[in-house]
């Protein structure tokens, strides 16, 4: 079976399309480990449809650091492609995530986050958020639920005839499940689904839902294969509202 350490570093930084977009799925940044410092180096290439049909290469890197009833989360990823001869690089993001156990299954978090990204044409982001998250566990599975309040302002790029906001400031409900299981000795099954509503308009919402398959190939080396897909009822101009995400990446953990 794998440990709860190497479950979610094996696996944490496959699926981007959150701490890269418009939604961020930080479970599998999170450092089970009772106290130390953990880190990774991830290399993923991605296959993507809906708003952008390309291929892109996504360096990462992510640290946790875990001292008694506290537990910090660093990321930094980015990513960089090639369409018809020509290079570009799309997104970028930083987030700071710091959680706090109450009980053995109770805790509470706080984070902050800053990120861009053309193919959605949200020049910039930033948000901060405080919430709860309780674990419940048993027989090789592991599930956590995750509610907070999170304000978030962006900045778009619209179109002449656009009827969205090229600025927003929004307080959003941003609740999540999150499951994990062991399937062998040297593999593990990551699933999760965020819901991320306006507190003052439950139809503007989005929706994140992906999994993945991560298999250890040596004592640091591992092979992870994720599927994502993500909905948001109210994008701008030109952006699809649904956007999905085919990845495959290697990374290596310490």
């Amino acid at each position: 079976m794998f440990s709860r350490r190497r479950i979610f570093w094996i696996g944490c930084l496959v699926s981007l399309i959150a701490p890269c977009e418009a939604q961020v799925n930080i479970e599998r940044l999170r450092p089970e480990v009772s106290t130390g410092t953990t880190g990774l180096i991830q290399l993923d290439l991605t296959l993507r449809s809906g708003n952008v049909d390309l291929i892109e290469i996504t360096p990462a890197a992510a640290i946790g650091f875990s001292q008694g009833a506290m537990r910090w989360t660093l990321l930094a990823s980015g990513d960089l492609g090639w369409e018809d001869g020509e290079r570009f690089a799309n997104e970028a993001l930083a987030h700071i995530r710091l959680n706090r156990r109450l009980r053995p299954r109770l805790g509470i978090e706080a984070y902050g986050q800053a990120n861009y990204d053309k193919a959605r044409r949200l020049d910039t982001r930033y948000l901060v958020g405080a919430g709860f998250r309780f674990c419940v566990s048993g027989d090789g599975v592991e599930s956590w639920f995750g509610s907070s309040l999170m304000a978030e302002s962006e900045r778009h790029e619209v179109l002449p005839a656009d009827f969205h906001a090229a600025d927003t400031d929004d307080l959003r409900w941003s609740s999540y499940l999150s499951v994990r299981a062991s399937i062998s000795e040297t593999a593990g099954l990551t699933g999760t689904v965020y819901v991320q509503p306006v507190v003052s308009a439950f139809d503007d919402y989005r929706v994140l839902a992906d999994i993945s398959i991560d298999t250890r190939i040596t004592g640091k080396l591992s092979l992870s294969v994720s599927a994502a897909v993500r909905r948001d009822s109210d994008p701008v101009g030109g952006v699809a509202e649904t956007d999905s995400r085919l990845s495959t990446g290697l990374g290596m953990n310490w």
